[in-house]
């Protein structure tokens, strides 16, 4: 039978944030001459998913396909060498060849086993020295297909998954005053492969997809396709969207270059005078502490959550990613904390646990904590110490052991958000201290 070989002409490429991407080449081959014949396709990235891969034409029938990967080790060209002559060698400390000898490897089933000076000798302790590598092996994988091809000239599409490209969403939010904030965001897209890809089309598949492995959870979301629009310099896109089906895809509209064991960032998103809103909670748990003790005084956190909508970032989806948060003055950056957050999309909240803050200190102390078989009492003062310059709400919730815990007096309203919580919402004026007591109650007389 005859041998092909075949032309790149177009690649495209959809990334997944799951660590795979679905790649699709556009082929040209010139045959021989029609009807069957073999049809190599050399050169496959190593991360294939044989599986996955597809083959489609017009003209062209596939009978048959063998995936083939032989890469180059010390087993795979003894196999190749079985039969023949190979020198066997030792070196020295410096390296050296020290000794050199040559053996017929006459098995390499379990261990090699080697004809030299008229005797076998069974796995001898010498390395090897081989003139060149067989045809058969080659670093990277390829296709043996069995076809049938109706032209000459004509095509045809492989496709197939491939690991370790994957893609994520990088957020900067830089806080310019206690209302607004400016964001950039940045798609970084890595290759950890030992391959490239050249001029490809790219596109970035937003949404969590059932791959067929362990850990990879199915999520039936409706979501939107996106291209991209310069905007700006030339590493800066901004999403236009429009409804297409279940996922959401980021269309770059440039080729791209994917490097072997590189990374890019490219940025999506730019915006100015973002508003938004800085929660200050904390959480207090009277079933930590032991029952019938005297007063005991606590030091409690309170958490700075950073709270802004989506669709004031723009009017696609926002993926999911990490947001890194940083005070502005002039030119002047100070970090202040980092947060991830999923998927958003039009009025959903972004909501950025960024850490702890320094300027709002909290003491409980609970001062009564009684519980018998029939009955039990707890008394809680907390003080809120507000050291910034403005004032603050302060939200605080409190949890209770079990269900029959009832709040009989506070000097600050509550709502009880379950039969286990209850949350205040302190306000505290700026660079002052404000007290909150509480008295519970569980159980009947």
């Amino acid at each position: 039978m005859l041998l092909c070989s075949v032309i790149i002409a177009q690649t495209s490429i959809k990334i997944y944030n799951q660590g795979w991407a679905l790649v699709k080449e556009d082929r040209q081959k010139i045959f021989p001459q029609k009807g069957e014949q073999i049809l190599v396709i050399p050169k496959l990235p190593n991360t294939i998913e044989p599986s996955s891969i597809n083959l489609f034409s017009e003209k062209i029938t596939f009978i048959s396909k063998e995936y083939i990967y032989h890469p180059a080790s010390i087993k795979s060209l003894l196999d190749s060498n079985v039969g023949n002559e190979i020198e066997l060698i030792k070196y020295g400390e410096d390296g050296s060849i020290t000794f050199s000898t040559i053996g017929k490897l006459l098995n390499n089933a379990q261990v090699p086993i080697f004809e030299i000076d008229e005797k076998i000798v069974v796995n001898p302790p010498y390395n090897y020295r081989f003139s060149h590598i067989p045809d058969n092996i080659n670093n990277f994988p390829f296709l043996n297909c069995l076809v049938n091809s109706q032209s000459i000239n004509t095509d045809y599409q492989l496709t197939y998954f491939i690991q370790g490209i994957e893609w994520e969403a990088e957020f900067n939010l830089y806080v310019i005053s206690d209302e607004k904030t400016a964001i950039e965001g940045w798609y970084s897209i890595r290759n950890d492969n030992n391959f490239s890809y050249e001029e490809v089309d790219v596109a970035l598949v937003s949404g969590d997809i059932n791959f067929g492995r362990k850990n990879h959870n199915y999520q039936t979301n409706i979501l939107k396709s996106s291209s991209m629009a310069r905007i700006g310099d030339s590493q800066s896109m901004q999403p236009t969207t429009d409804e297409i089906g279940d996922y959401f895809l980021f269309q770059i509209p440039d080729k791209m270059n994917l490097s072997a064991k590189s990374q890019v960032r490219i940025k999506f998103l730019n915006k100015e005078k973002i508003p938004y809103n800085n929660v200050y909670h904390m959480s207090h748990s009277l079933s930590s502490y032991h029952r019938n003790i005297p007063a005991q005084t606590t030091k409690i956190p309170v958490y700075v959550r950073m709270e802004l909508s989506a669709s004031d970032l723009g009017s696609f989806q926002i993926p999911k990613g990490q947001y890194k948060v940083y005070e502005k003055d002039k030119n002047e950056l100070t970090y202040v904390g980092a947060s991830s957050h999923g998927i958003a999309v039009d009025m959903d909240e972004i909501k950025l646990e960024i850490g702890k803050t320094h300027d709002i200190l909290c003491t409980f102390t609970v001062k009564v904590y009684k519980i018998d078989k029939h009955r039990g009492e707890a008394q809680v003062d907390a003080i809120f110490d507000n050291r910034k310059n403005k004032a603050v709400i302060v939200k605080w919730v409190e949890h209770f052991s079990d269900g029959n815990w009832e709040i009989s007096a506070s000097n600050n309203k509550h709502i009880k958000l379950d039969a286990y919580r209850a949350e205040f919402k302190v306000e505290v004026p700026a660079k002052s201290k404000k007290e909150v007591s509480i008295f519970a109650i569980m159980g009947k007389d």
